[in-house]
Formats: structure tokens, C-alpha cells, sequence
């Protein structure tokens, strides 16, 4: 229930005109979602989500993500995504179908399936070592990879990156602590990192 927009007004983590003209759908003890223009906000007890669908807010995104567990930073934070998505226009059906076939070939599903396509697809990076799932970059956790075609845009493709991250402390303060740390660190290089997947992998389904 603190997660309203009079706190984060009240904290600085936003304009105090912001916390007045927001939309507020519901604030429960089990749920808060509400959006101003640029942020929406979706709390449970088990997670908190924040999102951006406007480019030039993803740092501000960050920053209010920091501040506010800077503040609450005994909450028992396991883990993290850092998530980034995108809806590409495919310039005809014929290249849209094209993808999807490269992504998933239909040879297997002859003779089982009448008619087969691609609804969804996720690809892990990982690596085990010492028995504990960790990253490219040795942090704990993986990197996922998932591509649908759009529903957004006809035809079209949606492409999301999901840099996972998991707290090796897990007490309840020091996990909270470790990922902040992480977010701070780590915010650059997974931005880019998305970046460069999504492109180069747009590249190859529509060459």
C-alpha cells in the first residue's frame, strides 16, 4: 500500500503534478497499478514492475526504480529483469512467414500437423558453472531471448530480451543491496547488449 503516487511524489522520485494527474486503477493491499505519461507501475506482493513504452525515459525508469528501493532497501529482493522489447513492420507476409520458418522449420511437424506456425519462441543463454547458473558477464542468473509474431502491427514481429539477474545474498537487506548494485552497474551494458541481439537477429529473419 505505500506504493502510491502521493509516496513517490512526497520521496522526490516523481513531480508532485505527476502524482496528481495520475491514473490510478486500483490500489489494493494485494495490488497497486497506476500510470502517469511516460510510467506505468504494476506492485503485488511478489513482484514490481516497471515499464516505459517512450525511449527517452528509460534512464529516468531506472533512476526511479533505484530510488525507490534506495529508500525501502530492506526489502527482500531475489532477483531482476531488465527487460527491453520491440514491435518491427515486416514489409510483406511472404518475409513475415519467411521468419518464422527460419525459427522454426516445418519439416519436423509434417504428418503431425496439418498446419503448423510459429506462436512463440524463447532461447536461454547461460553457462553452469561451480553448479550455479550464471551469465556472460559471471553474474548469477541468464539471458533470455523470446520472438512472436506482433500483436501489434500486421504483419509484423515482436522481439524481447530479458536480462534475468539473481541476487547471491538473499538475506533480506543484502539481496536488495546486491541488486541495486547490479541495476546501477550493469544498466549500460544490458541496454546495449538487447540491443544488439534484437537487430542482429531482425537482420537474419529478414535477409
Amino acid at each position: 500500500m505505500i506504493f502510491q503516487p502521493a509516496w513517490f511524489a512526497a520521496e522526490g522520485l516523481i513531480k508532485k503534478i505527476e502524482a496528481e494527474k495520475a491514473t490510478v486503477q486500483i490500489i489494493h493491499p494485494d495490488v497497486v497499478v497506476f500510470s502517469l505519461e511516460w510510467l506505468q507501475l504494476e506492485i503485488t506482493k511478489e513482484r514490481f514492475v516497471a515499464r516505459t513504452s517512450q525511449e527517452p525515459y528509460d534512464e529516468p525508469l531506472r533512476d526511479l526504480v533505484i530510488g525507490t528501493f534506495s529508500l525501502l532497501r530492506h526489502t527482500p529482493i531475489r532477483q531482476m529483469g531488465i527487460n527491453r522489447s520491440m514491435h518491427f513492420l515486416v514489409d510483406n507476409e511472404e518475409k513475415w512467414h519467411a521468419a518464422g520458418y527460419k525459427l522454426a522449420p516445418k519439416e519436423p511437424w509434417e504428418g503431425i500437423l496439418k498446419r503448423s506456425g510459429l506462436i512463440s519462441l524463447t532461447i536461454q543463454e547461460d553457462e553452469r558453472k561451480d553448479g550455479e547458473v550464471v551469465r556472460s558477464d559471471g553474474l548469477k542468473g541468464f539471458t533470455r531471448v523470446k520472438v512472436e509474431p506482433s500483436v501489434k502491427i500486421l504483419p509484423g514481429l515482436f522481439i524481447e530480451v530479458n536480462n534475468h539477474f539473481e541476487a547471491r545474498d538473499t538475506s533480506p537487506s543484502a539481496g536488495c543491496v546486491e541488486i541495486m548494485t547490479v541495476l546501477k552497474q550493469s544498466w549500460e551494458a544490458s541496454y546495449k547488449r538487447s540491443e544488439e541481439i534484437i537487430y542482429s537477429l531482425l537482420e537474419r529473419l529478414l535477409k
